[in-house]
């Protein structure tokens, strides 16, 4: 493997942790731990929330990728 592959993997690391998806996901498993930790929440509803937060991220990144496959990998938003 060439010093390039090493550069591009690590570019590509460093703008998936930054994109919204993972900051978002983050932001909602701390602030409803927190929430429970603090008596604030259920258990239960610790892991409806964030099970329906991160389902509808992946739900609709999926419906972007198929849309934009569909319109010939031009972006959907334009």
């Amino acid at each position: 493997m060439d010093k390039n592959w090493w550069i591009l993997l690590l570019k590509k690391i460093i703008e998936t942790c930054i994109s919204i998806k993972v900051l978002t996901i983050t932001a909602i498993l701390i602030i409803s731990t927190y929430l429970v930790t603090h008596g604030f929440m259920s258990g239960g509803e610790w892991g409806a929330t964030n099970g329906g937060v991160i389902s509808t991220i992946a739900a609709i990144r999926e419906v972007f990728k198929i849309s934009k496959i569909r319109n010939g990998n031009k972006d959907v938003i334009t």
